[in-house]
């Protein structure tokens, strides 16, 4: 569906299902069709709601150049929010996870829970102790944005694929299907470039008192498993598990585990 808001903006939301609510916010560079199949699963039950964040689908574009701005992406988020008109169940992943963060931290009586897959949340790797952390984490986003500065997209684009999905997994993409990538990679860069920015210190979310699940894909980098550890360590009502087999993409490649697990977590929360 294609949802109005802010001045005539346009927020284009995949909407899969009926029952309890659920806003399924996707990750930088992939966009709300990483949800399909996990929202087809759990819409037999649930209403599954995966908005395109600005730049990302039919969603209105991003400013051409312009640095993102994180409240400009909860201002979609929580018109979708607005237009559900019931608590949600809040799920977000890697990059996403940090926005879901922020909107409960903003409004947590319009959430009944949080799942934060894989969260990057680079403000809690800025402290003493987190070095190592954040200097593997770092000298990715470093090098996709040095790439994105000259030019070299496809540069950019294999840094970061690689990373988080495993060295050779851009040049396995058939070059067909790298072409929707390439459409959004202003954008992309404009998210890495805010998440890397980020200075919210891990401790800023602790009044978030939702119960929350913090899942962990086994096959992940250090600075992925170390973040996790430390959201889940700052919120009050917050638990951990890991998702077997998976990497960081694992909305995609474990979508049938993960539902398993979200529902899991909501029959006991």
């Amino acid at each position: 569906m294609l949802l109005k808001y802010d001045h005539g903006l346009t927020a284009d939301v995949i909407d899969i299902g009926q029952g309890p609510p659920l806003l399924l916010i996707h990750s930088a560079g992939m966009g709300a069709a990483q949800w399909r199949v996990l929202a087809r699963g759990l819409g037999q039950d649930f209403r599954c709601l995966a908005p395109n964040l600005r730049g990302y689908g039919r969603s209105s574009p991003w400013p051409a150049g312009a640095p993102a701005e994180v409240a400009a992406e909860l201002a979609l988020l929580e018109s979708v929010v607005a237009a559900a008109g019931a608590p949600l169940r809040l799920v977000g992943h890697s990059m996403g996870a940090w926005l879901a963060l922020e909107l409960a931290r903003r409004a947590p009586e319009r959430y009944a829970s949080l799942a934060l897959i894989e969260p990057v949340v680079l403000g809690a790797l800025r402290r003493p102790g987190e070095e190592a952390a954040l200097a593997e984490v770092g000298a990715m986003i470093e090098d996709v944005l040095a790439a994105f500065a000259r030019g070299d997209v496809a540069a950019a684009m294999e840094r970061f694929t690689d990373y988080w999905y495993g060295a050779g997994a851009w040049a396995a993409i058939p070059l067909a299907q790298r072409l929707p990538i390439f459409a959004r990679a202003a954008k992309m860069r404009a998210d890495v470039e805010a998440v890397w920015h980020d200075r919210t210190p891990v401790s800023a979310f602790s009044e978030v008192a939702l119960p929350t699940l913090v899942l962990s894909a086994e096959r992940t980098s250090r600075a992925a498993r170390r973040m996790a550890e430390l959201v889940a360590g700052a919120l009050p009502q917050a638990r951990r598990a890991v998702i077997a087999g998976a990497g960081h993409m694992a909305p995609i490649t474990h979508a049938d585990a993960l539902g398993e697990m979200l529902r899991e977590f909501w029959r006991r929360s």
